[in-house]
């Protein structure tokens, strides 16, 4: 059997994981990065079917395997919890940057301080209809009503006076992948 009929599948869902994983590194998920995530587990998927023939059983549970651990660790949003404390020295820096920044894995389409409290607004977002996070000095508090959205946002304490939010359409965490919510949402 040619090796790349076998393997191919197999690297494309490798692929497929990560860019479902890195589509939910911020709180409400970048849209375009989880949409080519889902695509690419489709097409793998069709590949993998068609390829199983003359298959070892442990190279046939590759994919599968991988397709659960990957998407048991995007729904539980582990991914942006383990990642944030990594670039929270950066995003510290983003404060006087009004128009949108991005900072490694992250990008926002604005940041903008009121009340004390700077908001860092999730580029691309596509589980919410606005999502991000919010640093507090001096113990302040972030308010639920965050600007003209569509309600009240769910905050999630990070430590260290920051919160990761979403303005949810369902549910309400802000970590974490559920693939009922994601659409297209207006930009701020």
């Amino acid at each position: 059997m040619n090796s790349a009929r076998v393997w191919w599948p197999i690297a494309l869902a490798l692929a497929a994981a990560v860019a479902l994983l890195y589509g939910v590194v911020l709180p409400g998920g970048y849209l375009t990065w989880l949409r080519v995530a889902m695509v690419l587990w489709a097409v793998a998927a069709v590949g993998w079917s068609v390829s199983l023939t003359g298959r070892s059983w442990p190279v046939r549970l590759v994919l599968p395997v991988v397709s659960v651990v990957t998407m048991v660790a995007a729904c539980s949003g582990v991914t942006g919890r383990v990642l944030f404390p990594l670039h929270r020295s950066g995003l510290e820096q983003l404060a006087t940057s009004p128009l949108g920044a991005s900072h490694g894995l992250y990008r926002f389409s604005a940041v903008w301080s009121h009340d004390g409290c700077t908001t860092y607004v999730t580029d691309d977002s596509g589980m919410s209809y606005f999502s991000g996070l919010v640093r507090c000095t001096s113990g302040g508090q972030p308010s639920p009503r965050m600007g003209d959205t569509a309600g009240d946002a769910v905050f999630e304490p990070l430590g260290n006076d920051w919160y990761a939010f979403i303005v949810p359409r369902s549910g309400s965490q802000p970590w974490g992948f559920n693939p009922f919510t994601v659409r297209a949402t207006a930009q701020v």
